[in-house]
């Protein structure tokens, strides 16, 4: 990665198996990915989503296997120039663009946003979304 490159913490992605969120009320679905996602709240207050991944999800095995870390950056364009794409560019719902990195044997999101916080967490910001239509 460049070495000037101004990266934001957003949050941590950790997947795990199917059986620990599909149930849940909470959790959202993503037909494009066939992936459930789930955010969990704790006592630090850094945002942790957890994803579980259906026998039909298209993303690489690694970030169906291994956490990753999620950066906002200024100019995702310019971020990904040179790097190993492991998830390629797209947005998920207006104002939001993202895509997923490997550096040093590990998955790294780069976010590119418009939008606060407040409107990226929730239901709120999924409709018309591809990522997840049925929000």
């Amino acid at each position: 990665m460049k070495s000037n490159l101004k990266l934001v913490f957003h949050h941590i992605g950790r997947p795990v198996s199917l059986e620990t969120i599909k149930d849940n009320p909470d959790n959202k679905y993503s037909p494009l990915y066939d992936m459930y996602s789930l955010d969990k709240q704790n006592d630090l207050s850094i945002p942790i989503e957890l994803h579980a991944f259906g026998p039909n999800s298209s993303l690489d095995e690694r970030i169906q296997q291994i956490s990753h870390v999620a950066f906002k950056v200024d100019d995702i364009d310019e971020a990904l120039a040179g790097e190993e794409v492991i998830m390629p560019l797209y947005q998920p719902f207006a104002g939001y663009r993202c895509a997923m990195i490997w550096v040093n044997e590990q998955p790294i999101e780069l976010i590119e946003t418009t939008l606060s916080e407040s409107e990226i967490w929730g239901d709120g910001i999924f409709k018309d979304s591809i990522l997840y239509p049925d929000k």
